[in-house]
């Protein structure tokens, strides 16, 4: 059984990152689903999570059908919208 911890960058999937590893120890994968927008600061807080947690943190990302990386930004332009209550596009696609 494969066991994967989804993470957003923020306190609250951080933590219970940490402490899975510290209490629950198995061989997990761990995932995030960059915007394509994140700050070196961020990319910098995954890479130093996986080293603490032992495993690096595996980066989901989609393709256009051009082949062109999906990013929020290619979204918002694909939609002509930003992500809202009407238009819960954002997760799913990214």
């Amino acid at each position: 059984m494969q066991h994967i911890v989804a993470l957003s960058g923020g306190k609250d999937s951080t933590a219970l990152a940490l402490r899975l590893a510290e209490v629950e120890s198995r061989d997990y994968t761990y995932v995030c689903t960059p915007t394509g927008d994140e700050s070196p600061a961020m990319l910098e807080h995954w890479r130093l999570l996986g080293e603490r947690l032992g495993s690096p943190i595996v980066q989901i990302t989609r393709n256009h059908p051009d082949g062109s990386l999906m990013t929020l930004d290619s979204l918002i332009e694909h939609f002509n919208a930003l992500p809202n209550n009407r238009q819960r596009w954002c997760t799913r696609m990214l």
